[in-house]
């Protein structure tokens, strides 16, 4: 059926880049040829050649009920192509509760860049949301390893009942992104609140603690190049994904989500006396765009907060005692790490395999 299979990756921790190795070694084994490129810090979009038909895979975590904004961003630009065939898998936060594998929720991780990739002129021929072991260590420790195990060799055995059904000219939809699409859909004013104010919010209450011996390595390897170190500490910028790469690679476990500095974000945010101001400027605009800007104030505002306050902390936790109080109530100094199993920094490729000064992209077919 296909002659060659290409297949871009964003992966944090390793679940979509083992999703990819999974899919790109059934098809070897098919004598289809199979090449997986990671998208971070891509610039231009160059395809390769094809020399007969071409699959073309996208795999990338969920993250705030969507696909991170990187990989997004990748879709969009990606070349259009008329009747090339493709795939969407996303990796979503999947857990073991008492034996009993719990799904984790796409939102509109897979509709919205189907729609893309369609009025792109792709034929959609699988989508598959595989519930990979949850990563969000901010939220919750990393799982033990039977359960990682458990979890992954499920999602191993889907795999590769997806790349029978594919590689054999079939298309395969798993059932529950229709039976949950209800729910997805409901889901989409949230992942709207994270595209404007979460990822924003989650990329400023990382801290590194005084146990970093500024060793770079969550600089070279960020995905999207969002990490500079300033005064021998790691900075992390408004373009962080927190795709939880940074921290689950530190070698001493020095990178936190600090829990007390987002309390102190949330509750500055909630004092600032915005609907005071709003107010006050609601009586000098029409009615029909009072909603509207105020809701371009509030933004403006909500992220100021988040910059000045997080900023304010980056600079004070050079002294020591203020580096402990932050570091000794960010609950993960005492959570497990997570990587995919198999999966090490030196997987993590520090240059995009995509940059290119070509001016044009060759063609897809």
């Amino acid at each position: 059926m296909y002659t060659d299979l290409l297949i871009y990756y964003f992966s944090g921790t390793g679940n979509a880049l083992s999703a990819a190795r999974w899919i790109a070694e059934h098809a070897r084994k098919k004598g289809i040829k199979a090449e997986i490129i990671p998208i971070d810090r891509f610039k231009k979009i160059t395809v390769p050649p094809a020399a007969g038909r071409r699959l073309i895979g996208f795999c990338y975590p969920t993250h705030g009920f969507n696909l991170p904004w990187y990989m997004l961003k990748f879709i969009m630009k990606f070349p259009i192509s008329a009747h090339c065939d493709a795939f969407l898998l996303n990796t979503r936060a999947g857990s073991k509760i008492f034996g009993w594998y719990a799904p984790g929720i796409s939102g509109i991780a897979q509709v919205l860049p189907a729609l893309i990739l369609l009025m792109k002129r792709f034929r959609i021929r699988g989508m598959l949301p595989l519930d990979m072991p949850s990563n969000w260590i901010s939220i919750h420790p990393g799982f033990k390893s039977a359960t990682v195990v458990g979890i992954v060799a499920r999602c191993r055995s889907m795999a590769a009942g997806f790349c029978e059904r594919i590689f054999s000219g079939r298309a395969y939809y798993r059932p529950n992104v229709f039976i949950m699409l209800p729910v997805d859909l409901a889901l989409a004013p949230i992942a709207f609140l994270y595209f404007i104010y979460g990822r924003f919010y989650l990329a400023k209450v990382f801290i590194a603690s005084t146990d970093c011996d500024t060793c770079r390595l969550c600089e070279i390897k960020c995905p999207t190049a969002s990490i500079k170190i300033i005064d021998r500490r790691p900075f992390w910028k408004f373009t962080c994904e927190s795709c939880m790469r940074c921290i689950n690679i530190c070698p001493r476990k020095a990178i936190q989500t600090s829990h007390s500095l987002a309390v102190i974000i949330s509750v500055i945010s909630s004092l600032l006396p915005v609907a005071l101001a709003l107010r006050l400027l609601d009586a000098y605009i029409p009615p029909a765009l009072a909603r509207p800007v105020d809701f371009i104030i509030e933004w403006s505002v909500t992220i100021s907060t988040i910059f000045i306050v997080s900023g304010a902390v980056f600079w004070l936790i050079r002294v020591k005692i203020i580096n402990t109080l932050f570091t000794f109530t960010s609950l993960t100094k005492y959570w497990r790490r997570y990587l995919a199993p198999g999966i090490r920094p030196k997987d993590y490729q520090t240059k995009s395999a995509l940059s290119s000064s070509s001016p044009e992209p060759p063609s897809l077919r």
